[in-house]
C-alpha cells in the first residue's frame, strides 16, 4: 500500500494519481468551483458571450509534434523540473519496506524473465550462453537495472538526475570479474533529450514510466531508436516502454493529477503514438499478461520492434 499525497491515507498500489478517492473528488470539486466563479466574474464584468467555436485541432508541441491526446479538452501539465527519484524510493522503503512500487517491480521482473527465455532459445544454447545487452533509460535509483542484470551480459542505467545516478553507482554498479561469468552493470548521467553523443547499440531498450514525464514524446521515441537501435532486421533491437493508462478508472480524465506527469495516454493513444515509430507492438499488463489494444490495465507495457527501410 501507498499513502495519499494530501492526507496520507493508505491507497491501493495501482493508484497512479497518488490521491485517495476523497482527495481526488475534493480536487475535482474545487476545479468546478473555480470554473463557476470565473463564469460569474465574466458576467459581472459584462463580458459579451463568445460565439461557439468548433473543437480545436490536436495541440502541437513547440517541436511541432502532436501531443497524441485525442480529447481536445484534456489539459497537459507543464514539464516538471527533474524529480529526485532516490528520495521517493527511500521514502517508499521507510513507509512500506519496499524500494519499488509493486507494478514497477513486476514489469522489471517480467522483462528479466523474457531475457531468460531468449537466452534458452538462442541457437547456440547450451553450448554457448548468450546474454543480452540492455540500456535502462530513466533508470532512477537503479533497482530495476539491478533486476535486469540477473539475466543480462551488460546493463547500462542512464538518468538525467545527477544525485540519483550517484546513488545507483554506489548501490549497484559492478564490473565483470574476469574469472567466471558475471554480469556488468554501469550507471551514467545522460539526458536522452539533449545528449548528442554516439552510444553503443543494445539488444533491449527499456523505458519504464518515462514517456509520461516528457512533453515531446515524438523526439523521445525517435532518440531511443537513433541512439540505441542495432538496425539489424535479422536480429532487431526490442523496446519495452511503459506508461500509465488513462482508460483506468483511477486516472484523471481532464489532466494528470501527478504533477510530474506531463500527459497520460489512453491505451489507444499510446498504440497510435508507438505505431508511428514501430512496426510491431504488443501490449502487456504489468504482470506480463498479454492484453488488447483497448484495455484498462495500468501501467501498460508495450513490447516494440522498429521499422527498417
Amino acid at each position: 500500500m501507498r499513502n495519499c499525497e494530501v492526507c496520507q491515507t493508505e491507497i491501493p498500489e495501482d493508484y497512479i494519481n497518488l490521491l485517495c478517492d476523497k482527495c481526488y473528488k475534493d480536487v475535482e470539486t474545487e476545479n468546478a468551483r473555480i470554473k463557476a466563479q470565473q463564469a460569474e466574474e465574466a458576467k459581472t464584468d459584462n463580458i459579451p458571450p463568445q460565439a461557439e467555436e468548433p473543437l480545436p485541432s490536436p495541440i502541437i508541441s513547440q517541436s511541432g509534434a502532436s501531443t497524441g491526446i485525442s480529447d481536445p479538452n484534456y489539459k497537459e501539465n507543464p514539464e516538471a523540473e527533474d524529480k529526485e527519484q532516490w528520495k521517493t524510493n527511500i521514502m517508499l522503503f521507510d513507509r512500506h519496506g519496499v524500494l519499488l512500487w509493486k507494478p514497477t517491480k513486476q514489469i522489471y521482473t517480467f522483462i528479466k524473465n523474457y531475457c531468460l527465455d531468449k537466452v534458452t532459445q538462442h541457437p547456440q544454447y547450451p553450448k554457448m550462453i548468450w546474454r543480452p545487452k540492455i540500456v535502462d533509460v530513466g533508470c532512477g535509483l537503479g533497482c530495476g537495472s539491478n533486476i535486469l542484470s540477473q539475466e543480462a551480459d551488460f546493463v547500462w542505467g542512464i538518468d538525467k538526475n545527477k544525485k540519483t545516478v550517484e546513488f545507483a553507482k554506489q548501490a549497484f554498479e559492478r564490473i565483470k570479474n574476469g574469472i567466471y561469468y558475471s554480469s556488468e552493470i554501469k550507471f551514467d548521467q545522460v539526458d536522452i533529450m539533449t545528449d548528442n553523443r554516439e552510444f553503443m547499440k543494445f539488444d533491449l531498450v527499456i523505458a519504464v514510466e518515462v514517456i509520461e514525464h516528457i512533453a515531446d514524446h515524438n523526439t523521445f521515441l525517435k532518440n531511443l531508436i537513433t541512439k540505441f537501435d542495432k538496425k539489424k532486421p535479422e536480429d532487431p533491437t526490442e523496446y519495452f516502454i511503459s506508461t500509465p493508462n488513462r482508460n483506468n478508472k483511477n486516472i484523471g480524465k481532464e489532466h494528470p493529477m501527478n504533477k510530474f506527469h506531463t500527459k497520460e495516454f489512453t491505451s489507444e493513444e499510446f498504440y497510435n503514438i508507438l505505431s508511428q515509430f514501430f512496426s510491431k507492438i504488443e501490449f502487456f499488463a504489468s504482470d506480463g499478461k498479454p492484453t488488447e489494444k483497448t484495455t484498462e490495465h495500468t501501467p501498460l507495457l508495450a513490447l516494440c520492434k522498429a521499422s527498417y527501410k
